[in-house]
């Protein structure tokens, strides 16, 4: 695939600083004259016409692109990426509210985030999930094992279970040592920023486990992914984050207001 940097269409937003950064994204299909959202909602301001012609280009060219969207003061720029899927483009953005990288400040930029999701949905390691796709994935397959997760005891015995399961599955140490690890990584940002509980649900499917990990918090927040919580601990799904999408066969996103679920698939055959 290509990469493509251009200057795109402005859009005219007003600032909302004390609002937390967020992932939205939007489908198009091909043949439809609008786009869909699959995390986010969409704006009434956004240049939606644009969108549906750049989306097209995309698939057209079956090129990944990436334009600048501009804010108000022109200072700070979203970026938009377009990103083909076949019949369909998936079009990903950190909608910033305003926030802003300050001189020195070494944490991960928001356009850095961006550009690792978009790259890791364009090579087929990430897939975003809308709510019906997300409802259909986690009940595909036999349930295993379910474990409701509140703090690091439960989290602790379900890795021993899981372990297990690896085991019976045939994996070998290093696959099961890797998919733990994942799981834990997942699991402790669920206690952190999901809310602090949810649940972790192991199926069965004819060629992989799936690991589903569900939290009820407020969604993805992206300062939680640059800078640490209020409450203590670290920033996660940083390096983290890294880890799972490098370690495991498959992941899956979908995040809204409702909560965010993650699906962590590791190959058995």
């Amino acid at each position: 695939m290509i990469n493509d940097e251009e200057r795109g269409p402005t859009r005219m937003t007003d600032h909302k600083g004390d609002l937390p950064a967020s992932l939205q994204v939007y489908r198009y299909r091909a043949g439809a004259d609008h786009v869909e959202a699959v995390i986010g909602a969409l704006e009434a301001d956004l240049p939606h016409e644009d969108l549906v012609a750049h989306a097209e280009e995309a698939l057209n060219r079956d090129t990944f692109m990436c334009y600048a969207v501009s804010q108000t003061d022109d200072f700070v720029a979203d970026e938009v990426c377009f990103i083909p899927q076949g019949d369909r483009c998936d079009i990903l953005s950190i909608k910033t509210n305003g926030w802003q990288r300050h001189h020195g400040d070494h944490r991960r930029s928001l356009v850095e985030i961006l550009n690792n999701i978009a790259a890791a949905v364009a090579c087929g390691k990430l897939r975003i999930l809308d709510a019906e796709e997300v409802t259909a994935e986690t009940t595909e397959g036999h349930d295993a094992v379910s474990f409701d997760i509140q703090d690091t005891a439960d989290l602790q015995r379900a890795r021993e279970t899981v372990d297990e399961v690896l085991k019976q599955a045939g994996l070998d140490d290093i696959n099961r040592q890797r998919t733990i690890l994942c799981i834990s990584e997942a699991v402790t940002n669920m206690l952190l920023h999901g809310g602090g509980r949810g649940t972790m649900t192991v199926r069965r499917l004819d060629d992989r486990l799936r690991f589903a990990v569900a939290d009820r918090g407020p969604g993805l927040n992206f300062l939680n992914w640059i800078e640490p919580p209020s409450t203590g601990g670290q920033a996660s799904m940083g390096y983290g984050y890294k880890i799972i999408l490098d370690y495991l066969d498959a992941v899956a996103l979908h995040t809204g207001p409702a909560g965010t679920t993650l699906l962590l698939d590791r190959l058995t055959n």
